[in-house]
């Protein structure tokens, strides 16, 4: 093949792709207009859960962002889950090849290290005394699928209004906050007219750790909205991280089962200084 044929071949492949690209439909975001109006509790707390997003199986393509002290990171991300059961994390930095992996289920999580070929295999009983934020399967669980949790609670019910306390925070937003009584977090919600959650924050003051999880660009997904960008702020004394996690390709209820599978020669570590790696100190 000439080289003036070839270059014509490459011309019309690359047009094609950009014309591809272009006739691809792009999302609306979905913007609340609905004011808030006086609800009893029981009655907001329960729009809430029926305004939740609906999925037995959720996967999706992630891009994410980090920035933690002077360092920057970006990489794409597979993220699966199966309700109740498991969720996985594929963190792929290059070429679509996985270095890491963050596995969790209602006991355990294991995180795996390709590069240095390590991992933590730790039970959340022994990761609650350590770092009492955000570590528990269902709240993880939420906190990716944009769903209310109740603190130490593996399904929230209609009656669990009575553990919140609330506020109309503005014309826009509704203000619901609760305490655990066994660790000591704060956690709380901004609700908007839409009764869908647009803000989740938890604290544990006492050894100074917290987490905050921001939603935007709801999209809808399944005829729901569904946030296709997330914003992430963990804290401790000594470390600060924060993240931007931007959504794509979101499918749900296909068939998906998600298995904990340990590498025979890799190294058991602790989950302290796989974070010493991705979370330097300020």
């Amino acid at each position: 093949m000439d080289i003036s044929r070839y270059r014509q071949i490459l011309v019309i492949c690359l047009l094609s792709a950009v014309a591809f690209t272009a006739c691809k439909p792009k999302q609306r975001i979905v913007y609340s207009t609905s004011p808030v109006v006086s609800k009893a509790h029981h009655e907001l707390f329960s729009d809430i859960i029926a305004s939740e997003f609906p999925y037995r199986t959720l996967l999706a393509r992630l891009n994410m962002g980090m920035t933690s002290g002077t360092k920057s990171y970006s990489s794409r991300a597979n993220l699966r889950i199966v309700k109740d059961e498991a969720l996985q994390i594929s963190i792929q930095p290059l070429f679509g090849v996985e270095m890491f992996r963050i596995y969790i289920n209602p006991d355990t999580l294991f995180l795996l290290d390709r590069m240095n070929k390590r991992y933590v295999l730790e039970s959340f009983s022994t990761l609650k005394e350590l770092y009492p934020v955000g570590f528990d399967y269902y709240t993880m669980q939420s906190l990716f699928t944009n769903a209310l949790f109740v603190s130490g609670k593996g399904k929230v019910d209609a009656d669990d209004y009575t553990l919140f306390t609330y506020n109309r925070a503005s014309d826009q937003n509704y203000h619901i906050t609760a305490q655990d009584g066994n660790s000591g977090i704060d956690y709380s919600f901004t609700v908007n007219g839409d009764d869908r959650i647009t803000f989740a924050h938890l604290m544990q003051s006492e050894k100074k750790h917290y987490m905050q999880w921001e939603y935007h660009n709801f999209m809808m997904l399944n005829n729901v909205p569904f946030p296709h960008k997330m914003n992430v702020t963990l804290s401790s004394a000594s470390r600060k991280t924060n993240a931007e996690l931007i959504f794509s390709d979101v499918v749900t209820d296909t068939p998906l089962e998600l298995e904990l599978n340990v590498p025979s020669n890799y190294t058991k570590t602790s989950i302290d200084e796989v974070l010493k790696v991705l979370s330097p100190k300020k």
